[in-house]
């Protein structure tokens, strides 16, 4: 648990689970997206499996402000476990307080004592996140992020 100037993060589980849902919905609905019981199940599973990851549960002033997502991946190449920060939220009405900017460096500086190597960010380009998180270090990759969904079927080659 961390704590500095009305913010509290607390680490997801069993006790944050209901509340860190309600926010992931208040999430996905922002983006124009439905959150489907399997994203719902998929949460669930990671706070109660901490070999997957780490969910975190922000409070502002002893209300819920939001939550973040990091999930963990064995790398080669970096040496061991590295983080991928998958979401991070803060409520609308909260916003512009850098309540973001702060559980960024409070999640961080977690996984950092944690023994994660490297954490990697995902966020649209151009986009509010993606300038927090380069304001706070973050580099953008040379990498390219490429997707495979496996619940379509594969261009024909012909």
């Amino acid at each position: 648990m961390t704590r500095a100037a009305g913010l509290c993060l607390l680490l997801g589980g069993p006790g944050t689970c209901d509340t860190i849902i309600d926010l992931a919905r208040q999430f996905w609905a922002e983006a124009g997206e439905s959150f489907t019981r399997r994203q719902e199940d998929a949460l669930r599973t990671l706070m109660v499996d901490a070999s997957l990851g780490r969910a975190w549960l922000a409070q502002y002033r002893n209300e819920p402000a939001g939550f973040a997502v990091a999930l963990y991946r064995h790398s080669i190449g970096y040496g061991g476990r590295v983080a991928l920060l998958d979401d991070l939220y803060v409520v609308e009405k909260l916003r512009g307080r850098g309540l973001g900017r702060r559980m960024l460096r409070a999640i961080t500086e977690d996984l950092e004592a944690f023994g994660i190597l490297q954490v990697h960010a995902l966020a649209p380009r151009h986009s509010a996140a993606a300038d927090l998180y380069e304001s706070e270090g973050f580099l953008c990759s040379r990498l390219q992020l490429l997707e495979r969904p496996f619940d379509q079927d594969l261009p024909d080659p012909t």
